[in-house]
């Protein structure tokens, strides 16, 4: 029984953790930096999306401020942009980023 019990308990936390494994050593390394430095309290998070063919990473500060902005950076955590923030950008690399497909969530507070 106590082997079924720590069988259930590991295959949980594997399936728990696999989210941010399968993202990027870089992209995690910025999350945990990012959950360490953040801004709000509640409504940050670490997005997913395909953009221009490839895999970016939306890092959003949450929502204690009006005119924060979200960091787009790629697999290689290199930023394209910022969107939002007081001029309110909605453009990456020439493109409105309103034409990524959203994949999943990586991280939420």
């Amino acid at each position: 029984m106590n082997r079924s019990l720590f069988l259930l308990v590991f295959l949980f936390a594997l399936i728990s953790c696999n989210k941010i494994k399968r993202t990027p050593v870089c992209i995690q390394d910025k999350i945990y930096e990012f959950q360490e430095n953040s801004i709000c309290d509640s409504g940050s998070a670490v997005l997913e999306y395909d953009f221009q063919d490839k895999i970016v990473y939306v890092f959003e500060q949450g929502t204690c401020g009006a005119d924060l902005s979200a960091a787009v950076l790629n697999s290689k955590c290199i930023i394209l942009g910022n969107l939002g923030g007081f001029t309110g950008n909605s453009e990456i690399n020439g493109e409105a980023f309103s034409n990524a497909s959203f994949r999943r969530t990586i991280w939420k507070q």
